[in-house]
């Protein structure tokens, strides 16, 4: 019984190793099915490519990937970047200074900045900076986060490293001149409203609206700052 036990058990190993292959090559198939039918804009029949390849090898970092790609393509972000942190995990390598992870990541937190939820923007727009250290847009939106929050000082050090990066922006001088105008230097905020300005051929009205929008949203983060410190008293 032993002796039979003894050779079994390098036939199981072996089984399983072959069974293994194969379902890892079977993922990789679907993979590839997935991308051909992203490139012809079957977002769902991609994603459903992408879900078998997963379901036969969990492990495969691409099929995550790519699904993830799928996933933001068909407007599903948290769907997206739980796929894109997934692969991550998996395989470090795929995350680093990938355009794709990085800018679901400040999609996703441009809208929670836009809805108020400031606290999950910061996180997004963290990741995302932490993803690629030289993306100039994630500096600027971090910095009107911090603006909406009443944090001019890091909202400005944010803008400085933005226009650090790429200094053709517009927008990142007229809200480093309004950060500068809460803090009392008028003198540094008119050069910055007059580069905007510039860049933005003297048309003001884009500006100006910009500016607008966001005063707007800070105060109703200071309203419900007021609100929050009421219900506490």
């Amino acid at each position: 019984m032993k002796r039979l036990l003894f050779i079994a058990a390098p036939l199981i190993l072996t089984f399983a190793s072959a069974t293994s292959a194969q379902h890892s090559q079977s993922a990789k198939k679907y993979v590839k099915q997935g991308l051909e039918r992203f490139d012809k804009n079957d977002i769902t029949g991609a994603i459903a490519a992408y879900d078998r390849a997963i379901s036969l090898d969990p492990k495969f970092a691409d099929a995550y990937l790519n699904r993830g790609k799928a996933k933001r393509a068909a407007g599903d972000l948290d769907g997206a970047i739980t796929d894109y942190e997934m692969a991550a995990d998996l395989s470090p390598d795929l995350a680093a200074n990938n355009h794709d992870i990085t800018q679901a990541y400040l999609n996703r937190g441009y809208i929670r900045s836009n809805r108020m939820d400031i606290e999950g923007a910061l996180s997004d727009f963290d990741h995302a900076i932490k993803l690629d250290p030289n993306d100039a847009d994630a500096y600027f939106k971090r910095g009107r986060a911090f603006l909406i929050v009443g944090n001019a000082k890091f909202a400005i050090a944010d803008f400085d490293k933005s226009i650090s990066i790429d200094d053709h922006n517009p927008l990142v001088y007229a809200e480093r001149g309004y950060a500068r105008q809460t803090q009392g230097d008028k003198t540094e905020a008119q050069k910055d409203f007059e580069r905007g300005l510039k860049l933005n051929n003297d048309l003001r009205l884009m500006l100006d609206m910009h500016l607008m929008d966001l005063q707007m949203q800070i105060k109703e983060m200071q309203r419900r700052q007021a609100a929050l410190r009421k219900n506490i008293a």
